[in-house]
């Protein structure tokens, strides 16, 4: 396969870059401008997520978790408004007042579903938090929100400053009371975001955020009472308990939470939940794709049938034309629709995904970049150069989004700060992106650009190309700038890259190095590269499953997250949940 194309340089922000249309129409699509509208969004069915949780109660279908063992356990909408109820009443006896916020941490997916829940109902602003985490993820959330309440477990350690236990989770009441009356413009949860550094952060979203986008992907993809979803990621992420979970609640639909770990540790009981609950929708980013079909490989004598996955939403992460490609055509005998994989985007400050498209393999070579959509009715998206003007399509500038979903504020120490805003009120994100063909394609973050030889790449650009490699193991590789000053690089001071991986079992470490070398040199024209190979445990990964690049870089010098006077081997902390 040739190389992707280079993007010619116009500035620290913007590039004009080649696509895969006609000269004559890359010209036209170049003369209009960079911005995008989902046109206007009727108003929800509902007002608040109390609401919505009363209506799906008085509905069919209701909730399945399936844990760490594999063992499903099953609750109708019915039961689990119930428990919040019952929960929500506890909560106000021992204290907790409508507009508090309440941190949630606890490993038990039942648990949180109720505990959740009950702050709706109770007129308390919840925030979920990553179990395994511990105390330092426990400490970042409670950092961000300020003064706020513990439901669920402990960990072991001095209690963060301004946090109050509410005990280890919800327990058996015969006490309920009438859920609070909330209005839509009120904030319904917290999520956690990282943002480009800095002091922890936590997006506010407001019950009609939330459901603005829970009813603008329903309009769009066609979903209702009647769909079927299977989640795999951690609720404590903004993907898990937004995107999935409190939209089905909206729907009022058959939603299923299989455990991540559980499903990590064999890919293929994803596609085991989907046929048995007879899934049309769900979701994955890249990396999950890649693990799946690798995994594949190695049971050609298995069959589901997948004839109903309609809708695998892809995001979370930058989408790769050729794992799309493999994912679509090894599940092909399987039935999987071939229009199946929708590429989406979206933040925690949008309250999860809002652009999506269809992923249509063209026969042509792999893509550089692949496009990730149409923003959703109540959305617009725009690309603006550094001084903020809107560029033309085909040029890469920084991503600017606004509309109903859109949030406006972080917390920051328990105080609400401004999110970064145009002078004309447009969320500046983090992203860089560009318009062709009336899509959205987004290339990477402006802060992981890797410039080497001559050009200008994204780090997972380096990833994929070295992830092409057949004795290199999916979903390990990371590929960040390399200082001039540090020891490995070469060339008497320019930059170099570095790049982490693991080689695949039975595969020589000192062969899969230099094959990795090869290869980035070849693809990227980098000479001086250090390469290194991921030993030990699983390294940490963020809720969706993205590595950590500060621990598996920690004590390279010259890499972002490096810490000095350390010696230069990647390290492997605790594993994320």
């Amino acid at each position: 396969m040739s190389g992707p194309p280079r993007a010619k340089a116009a500035g620290p922000l913007t590039a004009t870059v080649t696509t895969d249309l006609p000269d004559r129409a890359a010209d036209a699509h170049r003369a209009d401008r960079a911005e995008l509208s989902g046109g206007p969004l009727p108003a929800p069915t509902v007002g608040t997520l109390g609401e919505a949780l009363r209506r799906a109660a008085r509905g069919p279908h209701g909730v399945v978790v399936i844990d760490g063992t594999g063992t499903a356990a099953r609750r109708s909408y019915a039961e689990l408004y119930a428990d919040a109820a019952r929960t929500a009443a506890d909560l106000a006896a021992a204290g907790a007042r409508p507009g508090a916020r309440v941190i949630l941490r606890t490993n038990r997916t039942g648990d949180l579903l109720t505990a959740f829940w009950a702050c709706v109902l109770g007129g308390l602003v919840p925030l979920p938090v990553s179990y395994g985490s511990g105390a330092d993820g426990l400490a970042e959330a409670a950092e961000a929100v300020g003064e706020a309440w513990l439901l669920g477990d402990e960990p072991p350690g001095p209690r963060p400053r301004g946090l109050r236990p509410l005990g280890t989770g919800p327990r058996p009441s015969t006490g309920s009371r009438e859920p609070v009356a909330a209005r839509p413009g009120d904030p319904a949860v917290l999520t956690l975001t990282s943002g480009s550094g800095g002091r922890p952060k936590a997006v506010p979203l407001t019950h009609r955020q939330v459901l603005a986008r829970a009813h603008g992907t329903a309009l769009v993809r066609g979903l209702g009472p009647d769909t079927r979803s299977l989640n795999r990621m951690p609720l404590d992420h903004v993907s898990g308990i937004v995107m999935f979970h409190v939209r089905d609640v909206y729907l009022g639909c058959h939603q299923v939470h299989a455990d991540a770990a559980w499903v990590r540790a064999d890919p293929l009981r994803w596609l085991d939940v989907a046929e048995a609950e007879r899934i049309d929708t769900t979701w994955a980013p890249n990396r999950v794709l890649a693990l799946l079909v690798d995994r594949l490989a190695e049971v050609p004598g298995r069959s589901w049938d997948l004839s109903r996955l309609r809708y695998v939403m892809n995001g979370g992460e930058a989408v790769k034309d050729r794992v799309v490609r493999r994912f679509v055509e090894a599940l092909a005998p399987h039935g999987l629709p071939a229009t199946a994989v929708h590429p989406g985007w979206g933040m925690p400050e949008t309250a999860s995904g809002v652009v999506d498209g269809v992923f249509r393999p063209d026969g042509g070579p792999p893509r550089r970049h692949v496009p990730v959509g149409t923003p959703q009715p109540g959305v617009s998206v725009r690309v603006v150069d550094e001084a903020g003007r809107v560029v033309p399509a085909g040029v890469v500038g920084r991503l600017q989004i606004t509309g109903e979903p859109v949030a406006g504020t972080y917390l920051v120490g328990g105080v609400a700060r401004p999110a970064p805003l145009s002078a004309d009120g447009w969320l500046v994100t983090d992203d860089l992106a560009f318009v062709a063909d009336g899509e959205l394609t987004v290339t990477g973050r402006a802060d992981g650009l890797v410039e080497t030889g001559g050009g200008r790449w994204h780090g997972h650009e380096i990833e994929d190309a070295v992830e092409e490699l057949p004795c290199v193991l999916p979903s390990f590789t990371v590929a960040r700038p390399l200082a001039a000053d540090s020891a490995e690089s070469a060339g008497g001071g320019s930059a170099g890259l570095a790049v982490f991986f693991r080689p695949r079992p039975g595969v020589s470490p000192d062969e899969a190095v230099e094959r990795v070398r090869e290869r980035v040199r070849r693809r990227f024209g980098a000479d001086a590269v250090h390469v290194e190979v991921l030993t030990g445990d699983e390294p940490p990964r963020t809720p969706t499953g993205k590595l950590r690049l500060p621990a598996v870089a920690a004590g390279l010098p010259g890499t972002p997250g490096a810490r000095p006077g350390t010696p230069g081997r990647a390290r492997s902390p605790h594993r994320e949940a």
